[in-house]
């Protein structure tokens, strides 16, 4: 398979096969030391929700025309945002990435970390 279609693959399997697939791979590779986690990030802000990508478009390229992006504001984080911003920046999921990245995460494996400001309660 080709690494287009591997990710064409995950990208369309639900939380749970993400979940199942990073334990799988989790305890596959452990012993070798190599870890595996899965960030699952939120409402993030990005050319595709703010309209800087591309295209230029009011909603961004890749969201539909009548996309309504008020339904992504109601996912509403418990977390304070800066005044008047409607997601977070890429900057948190960032720096999640660079966490599990680097050696302070030597005994983090197999998890799901959600970068979504407690949206999902």
């Amino acid at each position: 398979m080709s690494a287009a279609g591997l990710e064409d693959t995950a990208a369309k399997a639900g939380p749970d096969c993400i979940q199942a697939m990073t334990h799988a791979l989790a305890m596959e590779f452990g012993r070798q030391g190599i870890r595996f986690n899965a960030v699952q990030p939120g409402s993030i802000s990005s050319g595709m929700t703010d309209g800087s990508g591309a295209s230029g478009q009011s909603l961004g390229p890749g969201l539909p025309a009548d996309a309504d992006i008020a339904l992504c504001a109601k996912a509403t984080p418990a977390l304070p945002l800066p005044a008047g911003a409607p997601f977070a920046g890429p900057d948190a999921v960032a720096a999640v990435v660079a966490m599990l990245g680097s050696p302070d995460a030597y005994f983090v494996t197999g998890t799901e970390i959600r970068v979504d400001g407690g949206s999902h309660m």
